[in-house]
Formats: C-alpha cells, structure tokens, sequence
C-alpha cells in the first residue's frame, strides 16, 4: 500500500513554526552541490531516506497539507504498513567527463585568479527533476517535502537538494547534511536529535514573556512606516518596472586575493584609527561585505542611500538556542541593518567594513533579537506579516546572507558512497566524498526584485564562493573590482613584496 494512493490514512502531524509559515517562504531552497568524485546515487538516497524516518527527523519526510484556516501543517504517516517515500529521488547518468559535458563544463569551478561566471539556465536538467512542481502543486499532488537529484558523470557527482523555504533556514539544511553524513557512515547514534519539532523553542516564556525593561530597537528611529513606507513601496515598483533583470553570478576569490583585500582593509582602518593596545576589530565577512556594498553603493544611480539587510540567525544570538544539546528543524533568521550613504562608493573598504561591524555589534545582541522576535510574533499573532522595513523612503535595500561560520563546504562527508575517485591529482585539496563547491539555485520564482548576496563559503583550500543576484551595472562595479585585485597581484608577484598566507 502506497501513501501517496492513499492521503486520507492516519497521520502523525507535526506543526509549521511561527517563523515558518509565511507568504515569503513559499518558494524553494535548492543546494547545488558539486563534486570531484563518482559516487553511489542510490546509497545517498537510502541514507537520506533513513535519516528522515528516524525520531523526529520524519517531521522532513512528511507532507505538506492546508488546515482549515489556511495555514499549512506537515502529515507524516504512523502505519507502518505503507510503502512511505520520503524523499523524492531521481537520478541521471552520463559517460563522459564534467569538464567534456557541453552543459556540465558550464558549472562554477575554481579558476587561476579572481573571476565573476555567470549561472546559466542551461543547467537547469541538472538542478532538479523534469517538471518540477510548483510550491502549490506539491501540497495538491502530495508530493515529499524534500528533493534529492544526483547527476553522476565519469569523474565528478553534482547532488541538488531541495526543500520549500518555510521548512528550514540554511543552518537546518546544514544539521541535515551533518545527519545524512552520519548515516550514511553507518553512525546512527551521532544523529543529533531534533528538539522543537512540536512545539516552537522560539515562543518559549523566556523569550515570550511581557518585560517592560526590554530595550527598543537601536534602529527604531529608522523605521519606514505610514508616508514613508508607501513612498518607498513605490520607488521599489518603479525600479522593479524600469530596471532590466538582474543576473545571477558566482565569484570565485581565491585566498590570496581575499588576504590582499584584507590587508587593504586593515591599513585603511589604520589610517584613520590608530590604536597599538586595541585595535578595531573587522571579521572577513564585515570585509567582504564591505566590498560588495561598495561597488554596488557606486553603481547606483543619484547618489541613492543603500541599506544592508543582513541575516542574523537567532541560534547563534539568544543563549537559549545557543545552548541547546540538539538541532533545531525550522527557520530563525532575523536582521540587522547597516544604512550606508549615497556616496560610499568612494569610500574605503576599510572604512565601511568598520561601519558594517558597528552597527553589528549593537544590533546583533540578545536583547535587540528578543526585542525584534517579540514584534514579529505580535504582528503575526494580529494576523499581520511583520512589516520590519528600515532604512530612508529612497533607499536602495540589498540582502546579505552570510553562510560562511556555517562552513557548508566542509561538513558533508559522502565518502562511504564513492565508487572511484575522479581527481586523482597531486593538487587536489578536498578529501574524497567531499565538496568541491556549490551554489544556490532558483527554482520557482523566488525573490523577484530584490539584490541578494550570498557568502556561500570557504573551500578546502581556503578559497572564498561568493554568489550574488544583481543588476547588470552592479556587475560591471565588482568585475571592476576585481580586475583591481587580480592587477594588484600580479604586481606584487613582479616585485616579489607579498608574502602568500
């Protein structure tokens, strides 16, 4: 007996969170993920398809049903009896080479320097099944939650992972991997366990509970609402309307060239701060984005401020999450918000980069994401979605998603699943069964209008993949860019004055 034949049978039911079910997530995460070796399709699904019935991890494995009040909720079946698929898992071969595929030698790939290569469409049969479903389509054809799709090739695998948006944020699909990696080692018993699949870790009375010392929010005086807030609803249709697609493209930084930015970074701070007993202090992710937010800042037109939307993972900010033994299944992202004038794109990388850490450090407290946790569930429990739009009415907003502490690249360990090796070479970094890259995927329409930028991570060799969905002009200011850094390299291996890391 199938359960996909039969809907209506008894069903274990598991909740969707309140940073869950909203309209925004109703689109899909995919992980396109690549690597340097053959490996064995089938045993990454029966691992997958293990791990998702186990405890609470088949709250993954279930399907996505609409309550009677609209919302969604997640139906796993309780008899054993059926045949119940957990993943929905589909597999392609081919004989030859990645790089002698006409469409495979397109994927991202490390390159000799610095370089900015377009994700073309033409990958797509790659990225996930013919027919994918719409977000809609899956819940009315009862269809997995999750997605497996695993290509293989005479020397290299690319595996797509792909599961809608409402039911993990990135840090979930990393326990994911983390527990897909054990199993398939045979180490059940290293499976961390779910915690909150029920009930919701983020409504707990500790961070729920009515407390009049709690402190507003720094930005507060920020705030687009009423007058301003229809303004700036109307200049982003306008842009919407009037600006040509933006284009999705991954950067390839490789260390060295990261190391020189740094160091740049670092003597601009100096010059304006000079501090032998404490040094002010940027992270490569306040660096990075400093330099991204400066080519884009300068490629903008008029001088429009520009604000940073970067997201904050509430695991990492409030101790309650932080402190718990298991993984937590759902979404938690929160931001913080770095509000750059029209002329910073003639301002330093250094300069901005201590900008960017600043407003940080005062956002990213634990009473500041109680303080934004508790507005978000007072709009929602009015039946509203929260509206937390800061910034001036003529801003221009770009999304960061940094991913790099999550290190994405290193944590999935396929090796009990490869058949051969496909780099044998003395210059491979990566152990076997390990990422090569990868990159996010768009499948559906995702979010349309909006400049995103994704710090994807580091590789085995300590290179930077960096992925961004911009305007054309964006482009032309970060290739820019980079053709800098790469100018800057070659002289300093000419002078034979830089020290590689």
């Amino acid at each position: 007996m199938d359960i996909e034949a039969h809907p209506d049978i008894p069903h274990d039911v598991y909740p969707l969170h309140s940073l869950d079910d909203s309209k925004v997530n109703h689109c899909f995460v995919n992980w396109m993920m690549r690597f340097n070796d053959v490996l064995d399709a089938e045993k990454l699904n029966e691992a997958l398809s293990k791990l998702l019935r186990m405890g609470d991890w088949k709250k993954l494995g279930g399907r996505l049903r609409f309550k009677d009040n609209g919302k969604l909720e997640i139906h796993v079946p309780i008899s054993k009896g059926l045949e119940h698929r957990t993943v929905f898992f589909t597999h392609n071969s081919h004989d030859t080479r990645l790089e002698d595929h006409p469409i495979g030698r397109k994927f991202p790939k490390e390159t000799e320097g610095p370089s900015v290569q377009t994700i073309t469409t033409e990958t797509r049969p790659f990225i996930a099944r013919p027919n994918f479903p719409t977000f809609d389509n899956m819940i009315r054809q009862n269809e997995p939650i999750v997605s497996l799709h695993v290509t293989t090739f005479a020397d290299a695998t690319t595996v797509a992972l792909t599961w809608p948006h409402l039911l993990m944020d990135a840090m979930g699909g990393h326990a994911l991997l983390t527990g897909w990696s054990s199993v398939l080692a045979g180490r059940e018993d290293e499976v961390p366990e779910v915690l909150g699949a029920r009930e919701d870790i983020c409504r707990h009375p500790m961070i729920t509970s009515a407390d009049d010392s709690l402190e507003e929010l720094k930005v507060e005086g920020k705030r687009l609402q009423g007058p301003s807030f229809i303004m700036f609803m109307l200049r982003f249709m306008w842009d919407k309307l009037w600006n040509s697609n933006r284009e999705r493209r991954v950067i390839f930084l490789p260390k060295d060239a990261f190391f020189r930015l740094k160091e740049q970074a670092y003597r601009e701070i100096a010059e304006n701060i000079y501090d032998e007993e404490k040094p002010p202090f940027v992270s490569d992710s306040d660096i990075l984005t400093a330099w991204v937010a400066k080519a884009f800042t300068a490629s903008e037109p008029n001088n429009r401020p520009v604000t940073i939307l970067n997201l904050m993972n509430a695991r990492y900010r409030i101790p309650l999450l932080a402190q718990s033994a298991g993984v937590f299944i759902q979404n938690m992202v929160l931001g913080t918000y770095t509000f750059l004038s029209g002329k910073a794109g003639s301002d330093t990388v250094g300069s901005i980069a201590l900008q960017h850490r600043e407003h940080l450090t005062e956002q990213a407290t634990e009473n500041q994401g109680l303080t934004l946790l508790r507005e978000v569930f007072h709009e929602k429990d009015a039946g509203r979605e929260p509206k937390l739009l800061f910034g001036e009415s003529n801003m221009v907003p770009i999304i960061f998603n940094n991913l790099l502490k999550a290190k994405l690249m290193k944590v999935v360990d396929f090796s009990p699943a490869v058949v051969r090796r496909g780099d044998a070479g003395e210059k491979r970094q990566n152990p076997p069964g390990t990422m090569v890259n990868y990159y996010n995927e768009a499948i559906g329409p995702g979010y349309v209008g909006f400049n995103i930028f994704n710090m994807l991570g580091q590789d085995f060799a300590g290179n930077y993949w960096l992925m961004g969905t911009l305007l054309p002009r964006a482009w032309v200011q970060i290739e820019e860019a980079l053709s800098k850094l790469k100018r800057q390299s070659e002289y300093d291996d000419l002078q034979g004055c830089y020290i590689r890391p």
